[in-house]
Parts: structure tokens; C-alpha cells; sequence
């Protein structure tokens, strides 16, 4: 029973613990703003987490009936949170702009106050259409942005009643790069003194022209659910709400909605004058380099990593310009991204990494790496820079110093037949023999017999086969895969004897990995970086590792 208890503990924690810590959220409003002398208001004071005492004592104009409490659990956006509703009618006591004034709401010694709500009271009914149950709005976050310069649209659906059957058709975003932000943002709020379920759809907008671009209207069509006269603690009206529970047999009205279009204004960026090239990215930006060693030997390789993040076109960063000293060999990698996309547009980091391996022993510098781009929020361009690094090379312990016939092999520079080298084509005059038109030159030649002629087409044939078997049974092994294969065996000799320090033995070791590399390609060969051993140990080359 102890781990059944001790879960159920664990799952109560998660579970209710987050309701209770929340921030206090105070919420007071009505289910109508215009009514006649004979009829009443509906107040709801809404309360997140435990409950607190209502002072309703300052409602002059009103003669209040409280109307009892009730506590509800209500989850959105994957928040749950704990609602106590506090319950009351309200009975005018003369015509005009009556006021409910803001109600004080005390808890663990803390006063919280709502906001002033206001209901106009007549004698005669006014024609209530309901239009106001449901609005809709939309707006962009800047109208006048630079050119690749991010923006967000939001169109946002605001309902006091129940709605079912919501379709949404978006603007033509023909004049930009639009993508939408992965679920929609659902909250309430009280405008007016109405509470009104809202939800959010939102767009990351990049302009791909400068001027004036229009966005057309976005259009919602829907069905409210007629009124009830049945009281309700809690407001209707969610975007995805299903009409089918506890809809009473109401009917349900065809609703349209169509917000204002919208106009941005796209300015061109300023001329661009400065010696850094123009990484063409617009927002902010950060860019780092870290190297994986500075202390080298000839024909070893180390990897250069330089990270560019910020909020932007992130995904528009192309391979910074890396000033690298001739004595190394350069092997660039595929980039590597991790852009995300959020209410705030695109963010995130893309990662560029090269292979080093130096060809000379001595002191080298790896120059600041600049990235310039346009800064939205200083509105000029901006050049950042990462520092310098200084590498150490040092002779190569297996040559002996010498440093100058070092030849790394390179898998990405040849292909498949890495020293396979091209001959050069020279024209010897014999590919044409001359033309006999002397008719003596012509002679009869005496017929093959059968056997014969059988004899002559097998000779060839039997001649290929003897040559081929005498050189897979007389050839010695002096081939490069078998030098490199028998290099690899002797490594790992080495590498298991007995009196082979742990430096000696990891030496070896790679030594021989190496070694097995070279030999599957069949050429050979001192050092080898990742990408070249990764193109040669390909898929259809790993059973021979």
C-alpha cells in the first residue's frame, strides 16, 4: 500500500500544487450593460485559487441579493488553475448610468480591488441586437518595419456567449513571409464590465518588399447559441466550444465578422557603407568562436565552432568568412540549426564548424571573425566581432620534425578515388592508319577451320584467366591497402604490449584506427580528420571496420 500512497502524493503534488501557487487574479463582471427598470443584473466576482472575502458593501445603486458561491476547475492552455465564483443579483433601484463601483477583495491580509463597471438602466427596452456579444480585432505589432525585418499579426476573438462551428480564413500574406505560431493563446477578459473568452491567432509576418503592402481583412463565420434565461455562474464563449452539452435546445444564429485591412509600411535599410561584408540578417544578433585545441601537432585536427544566435531571420545566416593561415588544411561541416518560432517571431542559433589540421609546425592566429548586420532596435547597422585565437604547432612526434612531406589524406578534395590522378592527353598521329590504295595490297588469305577458329576466340579468354590466377598466387602483397592494413596490425601490437604506458597505448590505438581507415581506401596515409574518415567508412563501407 506504501508506494500506492506515496504515488498518489506524487500525482496530487503535481496535479494540485501548481493551482495554488499561482498569482491572484481578480475578475468582477456582469452578463448585461443595458437593461430596463424591471429587470436585474447578474454580478459575478471570479477568484483564482482559495477563497477570499468580497466587500460589496459600497453598491449604492443597487439593491444586492447574494446568490451563494461555487468552485470550478478551468484549464487552458495545458494551465489549470482553481476558480471560486462569488455570486450576486443585482435589482436597480432607480434609471440612468448606474454604477457598480470597484469591490474591495481581501485576502491573507492583502486588498485587491476590481475594476468600475458601468449599467445603463431605462424604462423602455432598447433594441439589444447582440452584436456586441462577439467582436473581432486584428493589428500588427510595428506598421512601419525595415526590409526582413520580423512582425507579428494577431487577430483575436472576443466572446461573451457560446460560439460552435468557428471557421477563421486568414489574410492573402502574398507579400510576405508568413508562418503561424503553433496553438492558439486563449485567456479572458472583461471589457466594459462584460467578461469575454478570447483567443488569439497569431502570425510572424517578413515583408519581402519595401512600401506600402496591404492586408486584406481576415474573416470569421460562426454560430452563437441563443440566450437562455437560465442563470449562469461562469461566461460562455471559447473558440473551440462544442454546443453539444448543455445547450438546452437553444438555436443557434449565423454570425459574420470581418476586421479592418490593415496597411505596413516597409522602409528600405540605410545605404551600407562599411568594409565588413553585410550578413544580410535584421534584429539582434550575437556570434561566438571557440576552438576545441590550441596546442597541436603537425597532422593533427582540432574543430573550429562558431555559434551565431539571436531573434531574427536567424535562418537566413549563411557560413561566416574565416580567415585561416595557409599552413592549415580547411573542412567545413554541414551547419547545424536550432531555430524555434514563438509569439515573438523566429529566435534561436545556427552553429558552422571546421575541421583544422595544420601542415607546419609554429605560432599561427586565427583572425576576429566580424558579422554585421541591421539592429531593428538601434535602427543603424551594427558590427560585432569574436576574439582572436592563437594556436601552438608543434613538430610531429611520429615524423620526427619533419613537417614538410605531410600529405593528410582528404576524402572531400578527390571523390571516390582519391589518388587517382588525371593524365594529360597528347595527340600521337597514330590513332588513324594510312589508307593502302594499291591494289596488290590486297591478298587472299587461306579459311580457319572449325577447330581452329573455336581455338582462336577461347585463347583470349584462357589467357585472362592464367594471368589473373598467376597474379592472385605470385603478386606480392606491396599494394597500399595491405601496407596500411599490416601498419594497422603492428599499431595494435603496440598498443597491447605489456610495457606501453597510457599515453602510448591511446597513440597506438589511433595510430591503428587510422591505419584500418586508409586501408579500406586503399591509399595511405599519416592523419585523417572526421569528415575524411566519414567519407570513406561509408554505409556501404562499415562492415569492413
Amino acid at each position: 500500500m506504501y508506494p500506492i500512497k506515496k504515488l498518489f502524493l506524487i500525482i496530487l503534488l503535481i496535479v494540485v500544487f501548481p493551482v495554488f501557487v499561482q498569482a491572484m487574479e481578480i475578475r468582477a463582471f456582469v452578463d448585461k450593460t443595458h437593461i430596463i427598470l424591471d429587470e436585474s443584473v447578474h454580478l459575478t466576482v471570479s477568484i483564482n485559487g482559495e477563497k477570499a472575502g468580497v466587500d460589496v458593501s459600497g453598491i449604492r445603486d443597487f439593491t444586492v441579493i447574494p446568490g451563494g458561491t461555487s468552485t470550478s476547475v478551468r484549464i487552458i492552455n495545458s494551465s489549470v488553475s482553481r476558480v471560486i465564483t462569488y455570486n450576486y443579483t443585482l435589482i436597480p433601484s432607480k434609471e440612468g448610468r448606474l454604477v457598480i463601483p470597484p469591490l474591495t477583495v481581501e485576502k491573507d491580509g492583502q486588498v485587491y480591488h476590481t475594476k468600475e463597471i458601468i449599467v445603463d438602466v431605462s424604462k423602455n427596452p432598447q433594441n439589444d441586437t447582440g452584436l456586441n456579444d462577439i467582436f473581432v480585432e486584428a493589428d500588427v505589432s510595428n506598421p512601419n518595419p525595415c526590409e526582413g525585418q520580423q512582425i507579428i499579426y494577431t487577430f483575436k476573438l472576443y466572446s461573451a456567449v457560446q460560439i460552435a462551428n468557428a471557421k477563421f480564413q486568414k489574410p492573402d500574406f502574398s507579400d510576405f513571409i508568413a508562418k503561424a505560431v503553433e496553438g492558439n493563446r486563449s485567456y479572458h477578459s472583461v471589457i466594459a464590465g462584460r467578461d469575454y473568452a478570447v483567443t488569439e491567432v497569431v502570425y510572424v509576418l517578413i515583408p519581402l518588399k519595401a512600401g506600402n503592402i496591404k492586408i486584406e481583412p481576415a474573416i470569421l463565420t460562426c454560430n452563437a447559441v441563443g440566450r437562455s434565461n437560465r442563470r449562469s455562474g461562469f461566461p460562455s464563449g471559447s473558440f473551440f466550444d462544442d454546443p453539444f452539452f448543455g445547450l438546452g435546445g437553444r438555436q443557434l444564429e449565423s454570425r459574420h465578422f470581418k476586421t479592418p485591412g490593415l496597411t505596413v509600411t516597409v522602409k528600405l535599410l540605410p545605404p551600407y557603407a562599411e568594409k565588413v561584408k553585410y550578413s544580410g540578417l535584421v534584429g539582434k544578433f550575437k556570434v561566438k568562436a571557440e576552438i576545441e585545441d590550441k596546442n597541436l601537432e603537425v597532422g593533427d585536427s582540432t574543430t573550429l565552432k562558431i555559434m551565431i544566435d539571436g531573434t531574427g531571420n536567424i535562418m537566413d545566416t549563411e557560413e561566416p568568412e574565416v580567415k585561416v593561415p595557409e599552413a592549415f588544411k580547411v573542412y567545413a561541416d554541414n551547419p547545424e540549426e536550432d531555430i524555434h518560432m514563438g509569439p515573438d517571431g523566429f529566435s534561436g542559433k545556427k552553429i558552422f564548424r571546421f575541421a583544422l589540421v595544420p601542415l607546419k609546425q609554429g605560432s599561427y592566429e586565427i583572425e576576429p571573425i566580424h558579422l554585421s548586420y541591421f539592429d531593428t532596435s538601434r535602427g543603424e547597422y551594427e558590427i560585432i566581432s569574436t576574439q582572436s585565437i592563437l594556436l601552438k604547432i608543434n613538430p610531429s612526434s611520429e615524423k620526427g620534425g619533419e613537417t614538410d612531406k605531410l600529405n593528410p589524406f582528404s576524402a572531400t578534395e578527390t571523390g571516390n578515388k582519391p589518388f587517382l590522378k588525371k593524365q594529360k592527353v597528347e595527340f600521337t598521329g597514330r590513332d588513324i592508319l594510312p589508307l593502302k590504295e594499291d591494289p596488290d595490297a590486297l591478298k587472299n588469305r587461306n579459311e580457319f577451320s572449325m577447330l581452329r577458329f573455336i581455338i582462336f576466340l577461347l585463347a583470349p579468354v584462357f589467357l585472362y584467366f592464367s594471368v589473373r590466377a598467376s597474379l592472385l598466387f605470385m603478386r606480392e602483397k606491396d599494394d597500399p591497402a595491405s601496407i596500411m592494413s599490416q601498419r594497422a596490425i603492428n599499431a595494435l601490437k603496440k598498443a597491447g604490449s605489456s610495457d606501453a604506458s597510457k599515453e602510448e597505448f591511446f597513440t597506438w590505438l589511433y595510430r591503428a584506427l587510422v591505419s584500418s581507415i586508409l586501408s579500406i581506401a586503399g591509399v595511405t596515409g599519416e592523419s585523417l580528420t572526421c569528415v575524411e574518415g566519414s567519407g570513406i567508412a561509408g554505409k556501404d563501407r562499415i562492415g569492413k571496420l
